[in-house]
């Protein structure tokens, strides 16, 4: 995969994951045991009732698709870490690492705590600002208040996804520890259109937490799959499968796992960009459910405009590492080794200040704030 597309991929993972955390309401469930047919226990983990308020998500993706020029190569991306609900349709706080695979492994992640937010590189942390932490934290908001989300329902179906609709003929295989908590295991069939719907509808829910994230580093995230694209998916899956565990005693979710194998047809190969053959594997677990997570700021995080510079000269984001001086990614503060730019030359601090007058100036309005993108381009 090219490096250029990991940091828009890693907004979108950070925005998805954001909105599905940290946001169910209700009661604790109270099923007991693992009784019940594999179609009941379905319905009682992905209904209401199952609030999820905190705990560690660990999620691995692994996508292998032969001949597809979007991904010469394959993508193996592992992101973890707490989050920690902040109450109704609050932001979560959260510090989510992804760790991408391939020939240029590298960490990148966020942390959004305390009032502010921040993109991580390697370790080195950036403030998002202010400007940018708002448009992201009212965009996660609105998303919920759109979703008319009702006291109970849970954080997936409030987004629009709801599993019941698309899973088929599911089966019990019997009960297995995960993380520390007895669960049932279910496998079931998929109904890959109503599961491509709800995909879609899960994007564009979340386009607008994933726009704001986009604008801190003036790149894109997808935010739909049209209805040609998931016809074409649909007609090119093979076979799709998920596995679900479900806690024995309450019923709530604490794994599930997603394998689709894909094989296009002659006549549509045209339209899939090479695409030939391939896998994609996703698995998402949940552990210390609903036990308290400490999250706090980064220290020492470094102002948003020197992030551009690190992702250039990592090649994160295709530039030329000579043109960019290496003082722009200065392991300390020290003044010293600031160039022109940074001591208060207009060459280099134009186009960010442009960006932030942009910021301020776009307010709450997120269509504004992601235009300001086109600054940090410059």
């Amino acid at each position: 995969m090219k490096p250029s597309r990991l940091v828009p991929l890693l907004l979108a993972v950070i925005a998805l994951t954001a909105s599905a955390c940290g946001g169910g309401s209700g009661a604790d469930a109270s099923a007991g045991g693992s009784g019940g047919d594999a179609s009941t226990l379905i319905k009682d983990t992905f209904g209401t009732g199952h609030p999820v308020h905190s705990g560690r998500v660990d999620a691995t993706l692994d996508v292998d698709l032969k001949g597809w020029s979007v991904l010469s190569t394959p993508l193996n991306l592992h992101l973890n870490g707490p989050f920690q609900s902040n109450g109704g349709a609050k932001l979560p706080d959260f510090a989510l690492d992804v760790d991408f695979g391939g020939t240029q492994p590298v960490t990148l992640g966020a942390v959004f705590a305390q009032g502010g937010g921040y993109l991580t590189i390697e370790g080195r942390a950036f403030d998002v600002g202010k400007s940018t932490y708002e448009a992201f934290r009212k965009g996660y908001e609105n998303a919920k208040k759109d979703s008319g989300a009702k006291q109970g329902t849970t954080t997936l179906s409030a987004l629009g996804v709801r599993p019941i609709r698309w899973l088929k003929d599911p089966k019990n295989v019997g009960e297995e520890d995960v993380a520390g908590t007895p669960t049932v295991h279910l496998t079931s069939g998929v109904d890959v259109p109503k599961l491509l719907t709800d995909l879609s509808t899960l994007l564009s829910k979340a386009k607008s937490v994933a726009s704001a994230g986009g604008a801190a580093t003036g790149t894109a995230v997808p935010t739909q799959l049209s209805a040609q694209q998931r016809e074409l998916i649909s007609r090119s899956v093979r076979s799709a499968k998920v596995d679900v565990w479900t806690g024995t005693k309450d019923h709530t979710l604490r794994k599930v796992a997603v394998d689709v194998r894909v094989d296009v047809p002659d006549q549509l190969k045209d339209q899939a960009n090479g695409l030939t053959t391939g896998r994609v594997a996703f698995t998402l677990s949940l552990a210390q459910l609903n036990q308290p997570q400490k999250i706090v700021k980064p220290a020492d995080a470094r102002p948003i405009s020197q992030l551009r510079s690190v992702l250039q000269q990592s090649g994160l984001l295709g530039g030329d590492a000579s043109a960019t001086t290496p003082s722009t990614t200065a392991t300390t503060p020290s003044t010293t080794d600031a160039t022109p730019a940074d001591q208060g030359g207009t060459a280099a601090t134009e186009p960010q200040g442009k960006y932030e007058s942009c910021l301020a100036a776009a307010g709450n309005d997120l269509a504004k704030v992601q235009g300001c993108a086109q600054y940090l381009n410059k």
